[in-house]
Order: C-alpha cells, then structure tokens, then sequence
C-alpha cells in the first residue's frame, strides 16, 4: 500500500477523505484529513504516473453506461483532449498561450494550430491516410475552446473517495467500489 509505506496511518482517517486529480498535471490534491496527513498523503501519492493512472481510472468508471457521472461534460472532455493533443504534439500548454482569432498563439506569435500541422506531418504515430483527419480534429477542438475562451470552459477535474483502504466513485448514478482489506468487490452501487 503506498500510503503504510510512506508513513499514513490509514486507520486515524475517521471519515472519507477526496483525492481530486488536476486534468492537466495528473497532480493529486487530498482534502478531509488534517494537514500534517494530507502532505503525507499527497508526497505518497505525487510519484511517478500514480496521478495520470488514478485520473484515467477515474474517468473510465465515469463514463460507464448509465453512470451520469457530473464530472465529465462534453465541454470539458473538449478542454482536455484540446490541452493535450496540443501538448503532446507540441510542447506547448494551451492555457499558457495568448489567446485570440479561434486559435492559440505563442510568444513569438507563431499559430499554434501550424505547429501542430507540422508535428502531425512529420509524426510516425499517425498513419499517412489520417493526418489530414487528426489536424482537423485537434483544428476543431483547438477553435472551439478558443473562441469559448478557455476560462469559460470547465476544467475536467475529477475526484475519488478514499476512506479505510478503498475507493469509492463520486457524483454520478452508478459507483464502483473495491475494498481492498476485504477482497471485496462491489461494482455496482446504484445510488
């Protein structure tokens, strides 16, 4: 358990506790524990690709048939496919480029939208027959962030309960469950 092992005594956490995961860092915050448990908690948990694996975990109990989970919306997925298209791409963050015109421009004022042309054309991980069709994806997502401008469109920050080693989903119709000290699983919970 990563948390006994750096220290958390897991047993003084008396009610649930929320590990909230940042869309774009994958950095996982924790809230409702004492401070001195919550930096324990967040250094543990802060290591390696844990935040980008709990986010992606997350999402996918999210968006499970008839969850309705209010964490995930359209525009938000919107948000964070744009971010990260662009950012594995190009290097850039979205949200540090000027905005204007349906696009992103960086600080010599190059469109970032070219950018990501090039870097799809000269990418062996697209195939030559869909480049035209992911720059076109990423050029949709890319224009319709920015002329929403990116503050008015939410974030897709997600969030899990965690109390006495396990997992519990939050905020949608169905939950999914795992109790780790009782080897008990429990996949539906319709609330």
């Amino acid at each position: 358990n990563i948390l006994k092992q750096a220290g958390v005594d897991t047993s003084s956490i008396k009610e649930e506790c929320t590990f909230t995961v940042d869309p774009y860092s994958y950095e996982i915050t924790v809230d409702g524990v004492d401070e001195e448990t919550k930096v324990l908690m967040q250094n543990a948990l802060n290591v390696g690709n844990n935040g980008k694996n709990l986010y992606k975990h997350i999402y996918y109990c999210s968006t499970q048939d008839g969850c309705e989970s209010s964490q995930v919306t359209e525009e938000s997925k919107m948000k964070y496919e744009a971010y990260h298209q662009v950012y594995s791409y190009t290097g850039y963050e979205l949200d540090k480029l000027e905005e204007k015109n349906g696009t992103y421009y960086t600080e010599s004022g190059e469109n970032i939208l070219d950018l990501v042309d090039s870097a799809v054309e000269s990418s062996g991980k697209v195939p030559k027959e869909f480049k035209q069709q992911m720059n076109n994806w990423i050029h949709d997502l890319v224009s319709t962030i920015s002329t929403r401008g990116w503050n008015n469109v939410p974030d897709m920050t997600l969030s899990i309960l965690y109390g006495k080693s396990s997992l519990k989903d939050m905020n949608q119709l169905i939950t999914y469950q795992y109790e780790a000290d009782r080897m008990n699983r429990q996949w539906y919970s319709v609330l």
